[in-house]
């Protein structure tokens, strides 16, 4: 690559974390909590008044209609839109070094405590195993991104959201499938810690930790590492 082309993916990286410490402080998991449990509620309602859509939609139609919903609930409740200024879907946004420009993560949730450029990043994959939509899939496309600082770079904390069509659960099918990877060398999806139970009033909620294979590659920040990122996993069904 030549070094103006190297110049301009840094000039773009450092006017976008312009006056910004790189990781950015760690949400609060209360408030992340209460994300949870909002996107429970709006799949819950989408359940309820588009079934067949939820049960039969692919992954971008269901997404779609989330991210609609959840947008009227932030109007509608004044806990969440203390939180939430707006949520959006397949917003353009860059990776850690800018070699990738046109990535789009399914919904980015704009934080009322944060820039705006700096939302939290919600994966969404479906769960069908007839339909060959596995475990392994939501983790190679899905979460292994913010493990390779594709998402979510700025941030310590990022959510993975499953539509679950098969029966899976967590503790049945994710937790197993991360344990092995675990033990690989080097261990995939560079898993530090497996799923444990979270937001104990959802029916299914965890968090896992997971390391980063990149540094820095800008401005003050180059060389330093992101330190690991904790990933909050919501199963719907």
């Amino acid at each position: 690559m030549s070094s103006l082309a190297l110049a301009v993916r840094h000039d773009h990286l450092s006017e976008l974390t312009r006056g910004q410490e790189l990781p950015l402080p760690a949400l609060d998991s209360l408030h992340i909590e209460i994300i949870l449990a909002l996107l429970q509620r709006a799949y819950n309602e989408l359940k309820i008044d588009l079934p067949h859509a939820v049960a039969t939609g692919d992954e971008k139609h269901v997404t779609g209609l989330m991210v609609d919903r959840l947008n009227h609930l932030v109007g509608a409740d004044p806990v969440a839109s203390l939180l939430i200024r707006a949520v959006s879907r397949g917003a353009e946004t860059k990776n850690y070094d800018a070699t990738r420009f046109e990535m789009r993560p399914d919904i980015q949730i704009s934080l009322t405590g944060r820039q705006h450029l700096f939302p939290l990043i919600v994966e969404c994959k479906l769960l069908d195993t007839p339909n060959r939509k596995t475990v392994d899939l939501y983790c190679h496309d899905g979460l292994a991104r913010f493990s390779t600082g594709d998402y979510a770079w700025t941030n310590r904390e990022a959510l993975m959201m499953a539509y679950v069509r098969d029966g899976a659960t967590i503790s049945s099918h994710l937790h197993p499938y991360l344990d092995v990877a675990s033990k690989r060398t080097p261990a995939e999806y560079a898993v530090v810690s497996l799923p444990g139970r979270c937001a104990p009033s959802l029916p299914d909620a965890a968090i896992s930790d997971h390391g980063r294979y990149f540094t820095y590659v800008h401005g003050s920040h180059v060389g330093k590492a992101p330190g690991d990122i904790r990933v909050w996993h919501l199963w719907v069904r």
